[in-house]
């Protein structure tokens, strides 16, 4: 009977050394994730929210929610765009509960840029005041767009799993978002 009880703590201990190293491998693999990611999904969020405190604070949140929720994850190689679901999801979670209007308008993202860039020339800055009004009066998934590819920096697979849509359609809105962006610009 002895023999029975030492054997179930030493399969039980045997049992919490594998658990414990499961969790060690979990929070490592995690640790590299969050590496290859935090900057870029911090970029997105403040793009969004337009003050880095609140950005800094929905990246945190959107990685402790990845955290508690990296079990339901299927698939390993797919977690850059569920991350970004989750702070895209965050973003909007924060704009209806302080029921403020997005700031993430394009126009005032460009506003910023300029005040750091202020050796443009006068035609520079005239193409950017242009540039502004046009992408102020796109669609919000328009702004989204251009934010996922070029803000965020994500391949169209991902932009395509984040928004739901297939890639190729993700790809064609874009190219052809770009196309009348250029076309007006020029005119």
């Amino acid at each position: 009977m002895n023999e029975t009880k030492a054997l179930k703590k030493e399969s039980l201990a045997l049992m919490m050394n594998e658990a414990e190293g499961t969790h060690q491998t979990i929070t490592a693999d995690f640790t590299e994730l969050y590496r290859r990611n935090a900057t870029n999904v911090f970029y997105y969020l403040y793009s969004r929210v337009r003050n880095v405190a609140d950005a800094e604070d929905l990246t945190s949140l959107t990685f402790v929610t990845a955290l508690e929720n990296l079990s339901g994850l299927r698939d390993p190689r797919k977690f850059t765009p569920w991350v970004f679901t989750i702070a895209r999801n965050k973003a909007f979670d924060y704009f209806r509960q302080s029921q403020r209007r997005p700031m993430a308008d394009f126009d005032e993202e460009l506003e910023s840029a300029k005040a750091v860039e202020v050796t443009l020339s006068q035609t520079d800055q005239d193409r950017l005041c242009d540039l502004e009004s046009l992408i102020s009066r796109l669609s919000p998934l328009e702004q989204e767009y251009l934010r996922l590819r070029i803000v965020a920096d994500l391949p169209f697979a991902e932009i395509a799993s984040i928004l739901s849509e297939p890639e190729t359609r993700i790809k064609k809105k874009y190219y052809r978002l770009l196309e009348r962006l250029q076309a007006q610009v020029e005119n």
